[in-house]
């Protein structure tokens, strides 16, 4: 009998807990944040480094602490497909804040919320973000005559040239300049090509990540004094995609990929490229992963960092590049939505992210620069501080098909020998049709 009313207690109890749980849980406001890439929910261990990268319930937690009266959800997505499925989800309502690097398509379709209303009512500052990072993610919607902020800067990317001090010091060439000229790189590699003076091993001067390609020919486009076109929205863009500065970026590639390896238009011989028996001199165009994998592994010291080909005189080249945070239009709860972007531009969020997520991007904001490792390591530092050199134009073409198309041009100029005159000539005509049905 007295186990029986035991037991009974026990019950009434558990429910009451429960209950009152349940009660909690109602009272929450729930905020649903989608992202895209590698995101663990919970604590995973980091295959190269062996260190444990906290999940992003830590930010849920802190997010909480700060605002009791919400309930941050994440939803996390690959980056497959992912503009439809992110275009879905705004249509459904499945979440309220997105990640959303194709930010000029979605805003475009009018499924954003304007923020700037937002910034004002709050007097949030917008000088807590590394310069560029605002003026590049701002779009227009159905109704705007101007660009405007739909979205805060998320995370951070950018592209620059990883060079092999070893390799260098081995066949006895200077090491690139912080800017180096196409010259500059060419002359390098041709002399980094050949069989090792010191290991016997077969050397390669360049390599890049083939399936790239259409945008280092896009740099190297700007390099020349090219523009890749104008315009905000895709049914008012134009294209610059046969000119003869593209034509000559296309040449460049070609002599560049005369000291690569036979695979590079395949992602192909590259494959040491970072580690101890690494055999490629010069990574024309590599992302803040590499780096970090180069870390990871003790090798930072052999490895230098060198800017993106850059028109001094106009003003371009580098890479604008990474996503913004934004608020679906169709969210039902804005405010709190409104309360989340506030809270990745804290140093809380940004120190979480630097020790825990850096394989997904860079900080977006000022004081990360100040960060211990980042600031006494002169790669580390060198990558995140190119962040405030966006000399490159917004590639509204790469969020549709145009970026597309160009990348079929360049590929088929160098991996099947077409004309680059004939393949540039096809890109545009493409481009122009797409653009006309928009």
């Amino acid at each position: 009998m007295k186990k029986s009313l035991y037991f009974i207690v026990l019950v009434i109890a558990f429910f009451a807990v429960a209950g009152f749980s349940a009660e909690q849980a109602a009272d929450k406001t729930v905020v649903k944040v989608q992202l895209i890439g590698d995101f663990q929910q919970e604590d995973a261990t980091d295959p190269v480094s062996g260190k444990t990268k906290q999940g992003v319930h830590v930010l849920e937690e802190a997010f909480e602490q700060l605002h009791p009266e919400f309930d941050l959800q994440y939803i996390i997505m690959g980056w497959d497909d992912y503009q439809k499925k992110t275009q879905s989800m705004m249509l459904s309502g499945e979440a309220d804040v997105y990640q959303a690097p194709g930010i000029a398509s979605l805003a475009d379709q009018g499924l954003l919320e304007p923020l700037q209303p937002y910034i004002d009512a709050d007097n949030f500052n917008l000088d807590v973000y590394i310069k560029g990072q605002v003026d590049g993610w701002k779009a227009v919607a159905p109704e705007d005559t101007e660009l405007q902020i739909y979205g805060l800067p998320f995370i951070g990317d950018t592209r620059f040239i990883i060079f092999d001090k070893q390799l260098f010091d081995e066949w006895g060439v200077e090491y690139l300049s912080a800017t180096p000229t196409v010259e500059e790189i060419l002359e390098k590699a041709a002399k980094l090509t050949g069989t090792n003076p010191v290991s016997g091993v077969e050397n390669f001067g360049i390599f890049h990540k083939g399936t790239d390609a259409g945008d280092t020919v896009m740099n190297l486009n700007e390099y020349y004094g090219g523009i890749w076109g104008t315009g905000n929205r895709f049914s008012e863009l134009t294209v610059n995609f046969d000119t003869a500065e593209m034509a000559k970026a296309l040449e460049t590639l070609l002599a560049l990929n005369a000291f690569a390896p036979d695979g590079v238009m395949a992602n192909q011989g590259g494959e040491l490229f970072g580690t101890e028996e690494n055999n490629c001199a010069i990574n024309v165009r590599a992302n803040p992963a590499a780096l970090f994998r180069i870390q990871a592994l003790g090798l930072d010291e052999r490895y230098g960092i060198s800017r993106l080909f850059i028109n001094e005189e106009q003003g371009m080249g580098g890479m604008f590049a990474g996503s913004p945070n934004v608020i679906g239009a169709s969210s039902q709860v804005k405010d709190a939505a409104w309360e989340y972007l506030k809270f990745t531009a804290s140093d809380a969020f940004a120190e979480y992210w630097w020790a825990n997520q850096t394989n997904e991007g860079l900080p977006v904001i000022k004081a990360a620069l100040e960060f211990e490792t980042i600031k006494n390591n002169e790669n580390t530092s060198a990558i995140i501080k190119s962040m405030e050199y966006l000399w490159t134009p917004r590639y509204i073409y790469r969020s549709g098909q145009p970026r597309y198309i160009l990348t079929t041009a360049v590929e088929e100029v160098a991996l099947n020998g077409k004309p680059i005159a004939d393949a540039l000539s096809a890109a545009q005509k493409e481009a122009d049709e797409w653009i006309s049905i928009q």
